[in-house]
């Protein structure tokens, strides 16, 4: 299987062999060549035998008690100490949680972003995708319960009140040596997720979480004693990409939601030969019109 980004859709990837954008300096989901959503995704090329295309949107989470504390002590001395900590007198950052902020942001990245996508394209994504960490699980029933509020019939004219997102081990934010990068067991997880509310969708809206079976109770990814190296990642993330496009194989699942961490996007993008997207921002997006050579 080979997948790469194609060019012409959006400012991140205008023309091949363009420079990567600062995302604070410049908007990099300007549509570049369409007027709205809907015209953009018409002019999705059509399947053929062995190639399919794919409109990826990509989410970073909000911001996570990680990311707040790392604000806190800055930079240098959570990399020396701090990362390597489960928490402080403040909190836990194992796993991290959203905090207040981390989710008005994305609750504003869905009312901003998502929902106009939604309202342009008259549809929700036809499959989504998750990390498993649990600011990124978070993340996405905030984010997409902006839509689900303003547009339930996007979900209910399917017949059902229940979102179905696969989580994939494999599409995490780099491994090791931080403990906020640690996953906590599957049980807990279960536990606080399971037939998890959307926010403020109508009641009874709820998220099932598809795990990968078997799904390892601890986390079998992460080191103490090694933090993972770009290459590294990009191998990983690579493997996270191939069971993603294997669960989206059906030529109708062609508008795909991934939400996961600024690492993963990074490399998601360098896997797929796509220009870098520099300082991405807690809860923004990118997003990616793919070529998948079966």
């Amino acid at each position: 299987m080979k997948f790469t980004a194609e060019p012409g859709y959006f400012s991140s990837f205008a023309t091949p062999g363009q420079e990567a954008l600062d995302s604070t300096v410049d908007d990099h989901n300007v549509l570049i060549a369409h007027p709205d959503w809907k015209q953009l995704y018409d002019a999705i090329p059509a399947d053929t035998p062995s190639t399919q295309y794919k409109l990826l949107i990509l989410a970073r989470h909000g911001q996570g008690y990680h990311n707040y504390s790392m604000e806190k002590y800055g930079v240098q001395q959570w990399d020396d100490y701090w990362a390597m900590l489960d928490g402080d007198d403040g909190g836990s950052w194992l796993d991290a949680h959203l905090t207040a902020l981390g989710k008005d942001q994305v609750r504003d990245t869905g009312r901003t972003v998502l929902l106009p996508l939604v309202q342009q394209l008259g549809f929700l994504p036809h499959r989504f995708f998750n990390s498993p960490m649990r600011r990124c699980l978070e993340t996405f029933a905030y984010s997409w319960g902006q839509v689900l509020a303003s547009e339930p019939h996007t979900l209910t004219r399917s017949g059902s009140t229940t979102v179905t997102n696969t989580v994939i081990e494999n599409l995490r934010e780099n491994l090791g040596s931080h403990t906020c990068d640690k996953r906590v067991p599957h049980s807990e997880a279960l536990a606080e997720y399971t037939d998890y509310a959307i926010p403020a969708a109508s009641p009874g809206t709820t998220v099932n979480w598809v795990y990968e079976q078997p799904y390892p109770e601890e986390d079998a990814l992460w080191e103490e004693e090694h933090r993972e190296t770009p290459d590294e990642m990009d191998v990983r993330t690579r493997k996270g990409l191939e069971t993603l496009f294997a669960h989206a194989a059906d030529p109708r699942d062609k508008f795909l939601s991934l939400t996961v961490h600024e690492g993963v996007i990074k490399s998601v993008l360098r896997n797929l030969e796509h220009p870098g997207v520099k300082n991405l921002q807690t809860s923004k997006t990118v997003a990616v019109v793919v070529k998948v050579t079966l």
